[in-house]
């Protein structure tokens, strides 16, 4: 629902007579690592941008103590392909795996994925935003 409301919405406005950006050429495929700690928790994977609409996460969390997980989202201004978050990963027990396609069809696709770490009461531990050319710690 969510993706054909993007399309709709790009959509309407050509057929309206809004001038609708083409899509920004991509310099082709990238592989963005990115990864990230909370005490001795961890979390690290690749973001793999198309030159195309899309984009996909493979991740591994590990805890260390507690339980962690960890989401991501995409984005493309304020446009948002909502992901999915692994399981838990818990103290002793073993890493979980996350892989996640997106896919925003707007001029210049995927522009931005947000991974977030998470303890066991759904706190944001650490953040990362990650674009075809840097990633940054947010939190």
């Amino acid at each position: 629902m969510r993706k054909a409301l993007l399309t709709t919405t790009v959509a309407a406005a050509a057929a309206l007579g809004f001038a609708v950006a083409p899509a920004q050429a991509a310099t082709g495929d990238v592989d963005r690592p990115f990864a990230m700690t909370y005490g001795n928790s961890q979390t690290s994977g690749s973001i793999h941008f198309t030159g195309g609409y899309t984009a996909s996460l493979s991740g591994v969390v590990h805890a260390a103590s507690g339980r962690r997980a960890i989401c991501a989202d995409a984005y493309n201004g304020s446009a948002k392909d909502q992901g999915y978050c692994s399981a838990w990963a818990y103290a002793g027990g073993p890493d979980q795996v996350l892989n996640e396609p997106f896919s925003i069809p707007l001029p210049g696709g995927v522009q931005r994925v947000v991974i977030e770490m998470m303890d066991e009461n759904g706190n944001i531990v650490a953040r990362e935003s990650c674009t075809r050319s840097v990633c940054t710690r947010l939190i």
